[in-house]
């Protein structure tokens, strides 16, 4: 006898269902068919049920997935690049530098007023996002459907290299380059380039170490699948 309640099999001579408690009093036989067709829709929803977001997996696999961990690394990288310096000046031993955030404003010494340059940072911190979830994409229940799909994976290297060169491009970013390059040389001429230096700073550097570690991650992880079979 089928339990009608639950589609588990009830042993003779019971009253009620020994999974699901149902009564007995009005037994109802389904087919051997219905009966594994309902056994799979229970499995099947078991193994879609289960935590939005593994946490502890996550932090597990930074000691034991050195893909996980490069992968990790360089979405902080890449996240931390537009807060540092990306334009610097020292004069007389005083050090003057200018953000992403503060390029784009107007009230900074460093500004070069460009509200374009405050979006391409905004895109390289959700690039950065992006990086931290596909790195994790098998701890994170939406998108584990992409843990072997590395052309996916790979898409936050395009895009934020494509920002990167976005930026480094922008009109008035240049021209406060060259300015600095030409008070540089100026100072050189009067004898007091030891007193001046000015150029990109470590934001720029930090964006690209960002994005070769994540690439490095994205081949550690395809190779680890391709070597387990």
């Amino acid at each position: 006898m089928i339990c009608s309640n639950c589609g588990k099999e009830i042993p003779d001579g019971a009253s009620y269902c020994l999974d699901c408690g149902a009564s007995c009093d009005e037994p109802v036989v389904i087919s051997a068919t219905k009966a594994k067709e309902a056994a799979a829709a229970s499995k099947a929803k078991g193994k879609s049920e289960g935590p939005l977001f593994d946490l502890s997996g996550y932090v597990k696999a930074l000691g034991a997935d050195t893909s996980v961990l490069i992968g990790v690394l360089a979405a902080v990288l890449v996240y931390l690049a537009p807060f540092f310096s990306w334009i610097k000046k020292v004069h007389f031993d005083v050090k003057v530098t200018g953000n992403l955030f503060e390029l784009g404003g107007k009230n900074s010494e460093m500004s070069v007023n460009s509200g374009i340059i405050i979006f391409f940072a905004i895109l390289i911190l959700l690039s950065a996002i992006d990086m931290l979830a596909f790195t994790g994409c098998k701890y994170i229940g939406p998108l584990k459907k992409f843990d072997k799909n590395y052309i996916i994976k790979a898409l936050p290297i395009l895009t934020t290299t494509l920002f990167f060169f976005l930026v480094i491009n922008v009109e008035k970013y240049k021209t406060a380059l060259n300015v600095l390059k030409e008070q540089e040389a100026t100072a050189k001429n009067l004898g007091a380039g030891f007193n001046f230096s000015g150029g990109m700073g470590v934001g720029p550097v930090m964006l690209v170490a960002g994005v070769v570690l994540y690439a490095v991650s994205v081949a550690l992880s395809y190779a680890k699948r391709n070597n387990n079979g």
